[in-house]
């Protein structure tokens, strides 16, 4: 199920900027790669292995996407695994279902980017972490240190994975001396990891810089990337990380929104079952004498506890908080690093949760009720991620365009990364004759910019507009001018909005 939900409509989106950065930066050599991530914020380990398989199967939206889903679907047996390590097969079953269903990582396993991998290696980095905490062999410790800097190589999130597991083995030292002999195995294996992570620091360094100064790769050669930029958060930012757990689609952006309904009704039923997880109870059977009604009252008495597997769940709590409250704690008192779906990691912590408390469920029939209301919500939230656009409709933008071009005319667009996302799907035009409007690496205030745009237009008979007001709103009052500009002199003789795009024609007045 989780194969299919994931090759489900695999293409019928376009690229979106990142994805056509992951293909752009994955067809340079080895080398270039390293030179351009060291700029950017993320490692290179998925752009390694997506030039690879770029070689092999080629460049169409399907295929540079397909390579997400492989990681995506590698994940579902093992949280099962984990699961079951830390519970029982009956939660890693449960807990495998969640996450193939999960609308958050079904969209994230049809991105051309890193969070499917990085979701995989999270896994398989705590499976081999509980395994070193019961138990520590040569193996283990690999396996262990193998997947571990995998993971740090492909987001530098991965480094609050390693942190909460810090968290959770400080904390049973401190409840237990008797672990006191696998505290110096484990910091042998941290300075290991240190050690295999220590050629990217340098690279760290400069990364760190730039998100300080609030920009990305913009000045790398070639590349006309946007700032980098992430709203400082919120408490809200928090609470809508935890809906995308539950499944959000990534555009529906606000609490407000009627698309959200789906996933806050399957996280407030995964809050509910969070909560059933801490507890074990069961039914104190009574007699049903009715001549004395005191002891008749037993048999509607439960008795609760405590679960006993509060040291597998305080794990994952630990898990899912630290992934969480750690870089936001990081934004609110220097630049801002939390990003909901930089956590990722953390959303298959809430499943092995909710997991659990479905099978603290003793009633069979309730249970399956619950896994049905599950199923179904989630399916019905799926139905809306499908059906719904959530990337910009650059393809039809361009098919568009193909189809009603002529020659001589301009195309302009504003802002000018667009002209990123166009060079993938050109077509009408060869790059070299699409103008981008403003230039992003010129520098240039807005009436220079305008000045710009005049050269541009000069005896031009017709000319595109493509807007694309999708980075943030510091566009708007460029895109505003660029239109007054163009209205002074030529006719609005068509226009088309598309998702996340929209297009003009201009015509020059008789």
């Amino acid at each position: 199920m989780g194969l299919i939900l994931r090759v489900y409509k695999l293409g019928k989106e376009s690229l979106w900027f990142d994805e056509v950065f992951s293909v752009w930066i994955s067809q340079m050599n080895l080398s270039a790669i390293m030179e351009i991530t060291g700029a950017d914020v993320h490692p290179p380990l998925y752009y390694f292995i997506l030039h690879y398989w770029i070689v092999f199967f080629g460049t169409s939206e399907v295929v540079v996407r397909s390579l997400s889903v492989l990681f995506g679907v590698l994940a579902i047996p093992v949280i099962y695994v984990l699961g079951r390590q830390l519970f029982n097969k009956q939660v890693g079953l449960l807990a495998a279902l969640l996450l193939a269903l999960s609308g958050f990582n079904i969209q994230y396993s049809q991105e051309a980017r890193m969070y499917s991998l990085m979701v995989l290696l999270a896994l398989l980095s705590m499976f081999f972490f509980i395994r070193f905490l019961h138990g520590n062999t040569v193996a283990i410790s690999i396996g262990y240190i193998l997947c571990t800097t995998l993971l740090l190589y492909t987001h530098l999130y991965g480094a609050f994975v390693v942190i909460a597991q810090n968290i959770y083995l400080v904390t049973l030292l401190l409840l237990s001396r008797e672990r006191v002999f696998q505290l110096r195995q484990w910091l042998i294996l941290q300075v290991l990891l240190v050690a295999l992570f220590a050629p990217w620091i340098r690279f760290l360094t400069g990364q760190v810089s730039s998100v300080e100064q609030g920009f990305g790769i913009s000045n790398v050669q070639g590349y006309g990337g946007p700032p980098l930029w992430i709203p400082p958060p919120t408490i809200i930012s928090l609470i809508d990380a935890f809906i995308n757990y539950a499944g959000k689609i990534s555009h529906a952006t606000y609490l407000g929104n009627p698309m959200l309904l789906l996933p806050a009704m399957l996280l407030g039923l995964f809050f509910v079952l969070s909560v059933l997880a801490l507890f074990s109870y069961r039914k104190v059977s009574g007699s049903m004498d009715w001549k004395t009604p005191l002891k008749a009252l037993k048999s509607y008495m439960w008795e609760v506890s405590f679960t006993k597997d509060h040291n597998a769940l305080y794990f994952l709590a630990v898990w899912l908080l630290a992934i969480n409250v750690i870089p936001f704690v990081i934004s609110l008192f220097s630049r801002p690093i939390y990003y909901y779906k930089y956590t990722i990691p953390a959303s298959v912590a809430l499943y092995l949760i909710v997991a659990k408390g479905i099978s603290h469920i003793n009633y069979q029939y309730a249970k399956l009720a619950v896994v049905i209301v599950i199923i179904a919500l989630s399916a019905a939230n799926l139905q809306a991620y499908y059906t719904t656009p959530s990337k910009p409709q650059a393809r039809d933008v361009i098919g568009f365009i193909d189809k009603n071009a002529k020659d001589g005319d301009l195309v302009l667009l504003v802002p000018g990364e667009s002209q990123f996302v166009y060079n993938y799907y050109y077509k009408f035009l060869p790059p070299a004759g699409v103008t981008m409007f403003p230039s992003s690496s010129s520098g240039q205030d807005l009436a220079s910019n305008i000045q710009e745009l005049q050269s541009y237009i000069n005896g031009r008979n017709r000319v595109w507009l493509v807007e694309e007001p999708f980075w943030d709103t510091s566009n708007l009052q460029v895109l505003n001018q660029t239109e007054q500009t163009l209205k002074a002199s030529y006719n609005e003789i068509y226009f088309k909005r598309y998702y996340g795009y929209d297009v003009y024609l201009f015509e020059k007045q008789a």
